[in-house]
């Protein structure tokens, strides 16, 4: 085995875009400054309101900034709300789909049931880039990996 091989059984991980976590982190900053400022002048309903606010705004984007999805020979590992694991051979095709503005990834499975990614996407435009190449390595990730048993859906 050579060193190119060896990297291309190595995991992929793939996480969401910077600017998907980065917004919650400013906000959640900004939101403390404003609690800070609240509790300075003695009003403290409005300071725990402002306290509150970012810390939740803080954890979404620790919380974003762990979703993705890793890739290894035998499954695609979905990291979001819900931890999912999707064997290569169960995925008939790798998708592109929109929602509200935001381009994502989709697997589609042999039930027909589609299998939404939390990354790659794109966020307003912002990262097309980047998505394009994601979108296409977990698709070239899939036809390597996806065994000799696999046969394209009927229609």
């Amino acid at each position: 085995m050579t060193a190119d091989q060896g990297r291309a059984e190595a995991d992929v991980k793939i996480r969401t875009t910077r600017q998907a976590w980065m917004q919650p982190i400013v906000f959640g900053g900004i939101w403390l400054v404003f609690a800070i400022g609240w509790a300075t002048i003695d009003r403290p309903f409005f300071a725990v309101c402002w306290l509150v606010l970012g810390c939740a705004s803080i954890v979404k984007a620790v919380k974003l900034r762990t979703m993705g999805v890793d890739l290894t020979p035998e499954s695609a590992n979905v990291r979001g709300v819900r931890r999912r694991c999707v064997p290569w051979k169960d995925v008939q095709a790798v998708v592109h789909h929109r929602r509200q503005g935001t381009w994502g990834v989709r697997l589609i499975l042999e039930s027909g049931k589609p299998v939404r990614l939390p990354a790659p996407t794109t966020l307003s435009g912002l990262g097309g880039a980047q998505y394009e190449q994601d979108f296409h390595r977990i698709g070239q990730w899939w036809l390597g990996h996806r065994g000799e048993s696999w046969r394209p859906m009927a229609r």
